[in-house]
């Protein structure tokens, strides 16, 4: 069951609360296996990547549940699932975002739709006072939306990872 977080003039993004139905996690997975293809993983970590079928977007989807609050991403025009917003909390206050879209509908500002919103929603109803997003060096257009949006460069700790803070006015 998904839980109703808000919706853009574009997107609707829902929080996956509770267990799904069997049909709805057998459309969730389909559709996971079409969203996860290796232009959008390739500079994600390797749990990411060689999700080909519905078995593997499974393993895939219990180990992403296990670790973070999954969001889901859905474009409003023809009720397709498009990407998802992961966020791992480090603690009460503090939290690690990644998102990703269907390569379909990247170049569409619809990262900045969803992520702009999103911290509107996070700063009304989370506790968390800063969010962390890990960006790979090549994935400049992450990182010019993250900056645009109020993300700050943090010190270079990662060879091949750039990390951004936000941080909630409060």
């Amino acid at each position: 069951m998904n839980t109703h977080c808000f919706k853009t003039a574009r997107l609707t993004i829902d929080e996956i609360t509770q267990t799904l139905s069997e049909e709805a996690l057998t459309l969730l997975l389909k559709q996971t296996v079409n969203i996860l293809t290796p232009e959008v993983v390739k500079s994600l970590p390797p749990y990411f990547h060689g999700v080909k079928s519905t078995a593997d977007a499974h393993v895939w989807f219990t180990r992403m549940k296990s670790e973070s609050r999954l969001f889901t991403i859905t474009h409003n025009s023809d009720n397709a699932m498009i990407g998802f917003v992961f966020v791992s909390e480090e603690n009460e206050h503090s939290a690690h975002i990644g998102y990703l879209l269907n390569e379909n509908y990247w170049r569409q500002g619809l990262a900045k739709e969803m992520l702009s919103n999103f911290l509107n929603w996070a700063k009304n109803h989370t506790p968390w006072h800063k969010l962390i997003g890990g960006v790979d060096k090549t994935n400049t257009a992450s990182s010019h939306l993250l900056i645009k949006l109020g993300f700050v460069k943090q010190p270079e700790t990662h060879p091949q990872v750039n990390f951004y803070q936000f941080t909630f006015k409060q």
